[in-house]
């Protein structure tokens, strides 16, 4: 029995090492993915084929190794193609090895088709409740397992089935956390850079935005006063031009500015349904001049604990994106519900141009904008009020097909 145990901790050790090498031979970007790919893929087969190889065989048709371990975190990791793949590898492998193909089969087939519904629940659960998903799952391998063998009368097994059930539940959640700790890292990383960027910005509009408003005042107080003389038409033209680049670059100073100045204010408790009510019908002019038809959904009574006017200048900004990305007679919808879990879905959606995954991924980055003299800073504050409530805001979008804003709040009760 012993014996069987110090095998079985090999087979520990060198799925462990191969987890510590994926990460190691693995790009920052690489983990930035949904899901991994060939290098994952790969990593899995050279697992498979070990355990596969060299297992604990108790007698004919009684094979205790760790290619649950491979297959499982395949299609929670890799997605289902990743997870077939690694199906039928492990297939092939058995056709030379100790193992009974018709049983192998049978079995596996039932735990991938399970796997599937299982790995897309698994992305939306937090690290305690991803880990007590897997081992429910697990444990109903051997679970079904020790009921064939007390119904074929062969208890004697059992010690060794337990035991190896452990050994191989330790590895999977070992993994699993070894996995889960890299995607953390890179994830804590970049909200430090982020935080870093961020931290940029409010030192530089803290240090020069009042400066530059004062004589940026006063160039426009002369810009006006020049207004009232004896122009002409084509000198007038460049003064109102004039002054409406600097109203702009007044605009950027203040965003900047917004990105800049602590929080000082109590938060309240407002109805969130009614900021964006009054945030659709503030918009609703510049929706009707660009031919857009904007539709309201809004649940009545939700309440949130915050500043309402944050709340409706990330709405305004949002709002007013979609517009100018939806091209004429288009269409947005703003709705706003509760969800089961205590939070307030704002979703405002158009159907306008969409962007690529790639513009998506960057989205409220200081800098970044997709409009020809966006400054990216307008999101940026949005983003930073959002997250400020516990909030969190999330965009789909594809090409030709529009863009999904979902605003996440937690709902006051």
């Amino acid at each position: 029995m012993i014996e069987t145990v110090h095998h079985l901790v090999l087979h520990v050790v060198f799925i462990l090492f191969s987890i510590l090498l994926f990460q190691m031979f693995t790009r920052e970007s690489e983990w930035d993915k949904k899901r991994f790919d060939l290098k994952f893929l790969f990593m899995n087969i050279v697992i498979l084929v070990f355990t596969m190889i060299f297992p604990v065989v108790y007698s004919s048709g009684y094979v205790y190794d760790f290619k649950v371990v491979p297959i499982i975190i395949a299609f929670i990791y890799g997605g289902t193609r990743v997870g077939f793949a690694v199906f039928l590898a492990m297939l092939t492998i058995g056709l030379f090895t100790d193992h009974v193909m018709l049983k192998l089969i049978a079995n596996y087939t039932i735990y991938c088709l399970l796997l599937i519904p299982l790995s897309t629940w698994y992305r939306k659960l937090k690290w305690k409740n991803k880990l007590l998903l897997i081992s429910l799952f697990y444990f109903f391998i051997p679970v079904t397992r020790a009921l064939f063998l007390i119904q074929k009368n062969e208890t004697g097994q059992l010690p060794l089935m337990i035991s190896s059930t452990v050994i191989i539940w330790l590895t999977l959640i070992s993994t699993i956390y070894l996995i889960e700790n890299g995607l953390e890292q890179i994830r804590i990383k970049k909200e430090l850079v982020k935080a870093e960027k961020f931290n940029v910005v409010s030192q530089l509009a803290a240090s020069v935005a009042h400066e530059i408003r004062n004589p940026m005042t006063t160039v426009r107080g002369f810009m006006q006063l020049l207004q009232g003389e004896s122009l002409s038409k084509e000198q007038k033209s460049f003064i109102n031009i004039s002054i409406q680049e600097l109203d702009r670059a007044q605009e950027v100073i203040n965003q900047y500015l917004s990105l800049a100045k602590p929080q000082t204010e109590e938060y309240e408790v407002f109805s969130v349904s009614d900021a964006l009510d009054e945030s659709v019908e503030v918009m609703s002019t510049y929706a009707v001049m660009n031919s857009i038809e904007v539709k309201k959904d809004i649940e009545e009574n939700l309440r949130i604990k915050g500043l309402s006017f944050e709340v409706k200048q990330v709405f305004v900004n949002i709002l007013k994106n979609a517009i100018e990305a939806v091209k004429e007679n288009g269409e947005i919808t703003a709705a706003a519900a509760g969800t089961k879990d205590g939070q307030i879905m704002i979703t405002i959606r158009d159907n306008g141009a969409g962007m690529p995954p790639e513009q998506v991924k960057v989205l409220g980055t200081p800098y970044y904008s997709t409009k020809e003299k966006g400054t990216g800073l307008g999101l940026t504050v949005c983003y930073q009020i959002v997250k400020r409530m516990n909030g969190d805001i999330r965009v789909k979008s594809e090409l030709n097909a529009g863009t999904t804003f979902t605003i996440l709040l937690p709902k006051h009760t």
